[in-house]
């Protein structure tokens, strides 16, 4: 059975202490992936990209022109050096989990969650977007976007071993073949299989029963399952902020049975936006009807150093524990430039789903046995001791200076005018801190365009640690680095005494040495800062917007705004460095509860007052 999806009441479970940190199971967000890098296609190469399926659906005399339109924009400078990954999807398969996500021209297993190894594979079609799994009949089935064509494997750790079970699987009986973009495959605990798809700001989410005896061919017709109602759920309307007026996207359908219900999750308003999430229908039946839950979005990041937290899927982990596997939001220099995220997930005692949002880019921990995420927060406690700090560095580029290196965004980064051994960047952290982890993000700033069979340059540097910024000594040396992972965190077995920390370039790059942010984790001497007892709400006519404002706590340097529908499930979260926070991803006719904690690079404050 496809274990991952089919989520069991779990009653009288053994619950892990929230004791010590383990620090060799220690990671954060964004997943240290090797991301693929952007190719600049060629007159063959394109065809892997746009679906032979759709280009016949182009009249014959116009598919040169479309063809050539398309490899303008792939071939843009904005393509440059970026690398992509989105729209994940994790299988646990005889014993491993497999990761599947867009346009990265393969997959990566792991049996931990936390070191990933990378198979290229050529045999599926992996230039493509939104892929799917499931695993039938000890079998791991895979299919994507726009190519209704689905394959299988049982050995996933051989790439070359995936074979075609049928290229005509078509949603849409007694019609032309026609394709299915964001498909999700779902197989229920009594042996039906399901399609998901839809991804559009104007058509519906669908759904299909597929018959696995012969060759998954459609049975019945489509149903439409969720439709958009942006006036109805502000989240699913377009912007960083909800604002721009108009129908947003709904694609991503991901599906997870518990306790014999259907929870049909569903991504918007769209991929480039802080807002990206997921939302949740729910039936007693895999084909509906549906009916949304009022708690929506499950899963959302619209703050922080790293955000967006949509087009996901939850799966159960091999200790059973509720995972959400997101899209992250880089979308800089094109829209597309993205990574993934882990964030653990909670189901309530009222069966209501939620993805854990609030630190998800900090460090945080991989259980090793059944925890309650509730009870048992997996966050390590270390904060980010980086933000807005003093940065030097040997050179930067004017357009790319040394303070966006510790601005709190990925959206931004710094680059050295050349990838030449001995560039650096240092961080003076103010005041000497117990440091427990580094994590320098690099940016690829010019590294170009890279055919599949070009060699590319992993980064390979030095950390280094100073209290008074003239005696340095080597904490992290990554001279001999092979992987090409932007993204490492780089953990120490046991903390330092630090205020300086700086990262040094050790070999000759294609591009340039460059870094979003070099953050830094641990603990501030001092005080935690002040509570916040009180705030002030505002909702206007539109009632998707709702203004949350509260008075500066002593010793803060930031706050996280909570909110949910009811007073013990307030998950979903915003991190802000501001005293207000305005959000128009709220549902009309829905009250809400809400509380502000405070925190600074000492810890955390919670909240006292919930308000309605």
């Amino acid at each position: 059975m496809n274990d991952r999806r089919v989520f069991p009441v779990i009653v009288a479970v053994a619950l892990s202490s929230c004791g010590s940190v383990t620090v060799d199971r220690v990671v954060t967000n964004p997943v240290d992936l090797d991301y693929a890098f952007y190719q600049k296609p060629d007159s063959e190469s394109i065809y892997t990209i746009i679906p032979p399926a759709l280009l016949n659906m182009v009249e014959p005399e116009k598919r040169d022109s479309v063809v050539n339109a398309v490899m303008k924009v792939l071939s843009s400078p904005k393509r440059s050096g970026v690398r992509e990954a989105a729209d994940p999807v994790v299988e646990v398969y005889k014993g491993r989990y497999y990761l599947f996500a867009s346009m990265s021209k393969g997959y990566w297993s792991s049996d931990d969650m936390q070191h990933w190894k990378y198979l290229s594979c050529d045999v599926l079609p992996l230039a493509f977007y939104a892929p799917t799994s499931m695993v039938y009949k000890d079998e791991l089935y895979w299919m994507t976007s726009d190519i209704n064509s689905l394959y299988k494997t049982t050995t996933p750790e051989e790439p070359s071993s995936w074979q075609l079970v049928t290229d005509k699987l078509n949603p849409y009986p007694d019609e032309p073949q026609l394709t299915v973009h964001d498909p999700d495959l779902f197989l229920d605990d009594d042996g039906r299989v399901y399609l998901y798809w839809g991804c559009s700001d104007q058509d519906d989410i669908y759904g299909i029963e597929l018959d696995p005896d012969n060759k998954f061919r459609s049975k019945g017709k489509p149903i439409k399952l969720i439709a958009h109602q942006e006036k109805q759920y502000g989240w699913e309307q377009p912007g960083n902020h909800n604002e721009i007026d108009k129908p947003g996207y709904n694609e991503g359908a991901s599906m997870l049975k518990h306790d014999g219900r259907y929870y049909l999750q569903y991504a918007g308003p769209g991929t480039e936006y802080d807002s990206y999430g997921d939302g949740l229908y729910v039936a007693d039946s895999p084909l509906g009807p549906y009916l949304h839950a009022d708690y929506s979005p499950i899963s959302i990041k619209p703050g922080g150093w790293l955000t967006g937290a949509g087009h996901g899927d939850s799966f159960l982990d091999k200790n059973a524990n509720l995972w959400h596997v997101a899209t992250n939001v880089i979308s800089q220099r094109m829209n597309f430039e993205r990574r993934i995220g882990f964030f653990p997930m909670v189901m309530t005692a009222k069966n209501h789903l939620y993805a854990m949002t609030e630190w998800s880019d900090l460090p945080y921990i991989l259980p090793d046995k059944k925890t309650n995420f509730s009870k048992c927060s997996p966050w390590t406690g270390w904060m980010d001791l980086s933000i807005h700090k003093n940065i030097q560095a040997s050179s930067s580029l004017k357009e790319h200076p040394a303070c966006n290196a510790a601005d709190n965004t990925i959206k931004s980064w710094w680059s050295a005018e050349t990838g030449r051994p001995g560039e650096w960047l240092t961080i003076d952290l103010g005041t000497r801190c117990r440091v427990n982890a580094v994590h320098p993000n690099f940016a690829d700033q010019d590294f170009g365009f890279y055919n599949d069979t070009e060699k590319k340059t992993p980064y390979k540097y030095i950390v280094e640690a100073s209290e008074n910024g003239e005696q340095w000594t080597t904490i992290f040396d990554r001279r001999n680095n092979e992987t090409l992972n932007p993204h490492e965190l780089l953990v120490l077995k046991r903390p330092v005494k630090a205020r300086f920390i700086r990262v040094t370039n050790t070999t000759q790059l294609t591009g340039k040495f460059s870094v979003f942010d070099l953050r830094v984790f641990g603990l501030r001497p001092g005080a935690k800062p002040g509570r916040v007892d009180n705030f002030t709400i505002t909702r206007g006519k539109d009632e998707r917007r709702i203004s949350v404002s509260w008075p500066k706590a002593h010793g803060a340097t930031g706050y996280v705004l909570h909110w949910g529908t009811e007073p013990d499930e307030l998950y979903n979260s915003c991190r802000t460095e501001n005293t207000f926070l305005e959000q128009g991803l709220y549902s009309v006719g829905q009250h809400y509860y809400f509380r502000v904690d405070s925190y600074n690079e000492s810890g955390i404050t919670k909240g006292k007052t919930i308000k309605k």
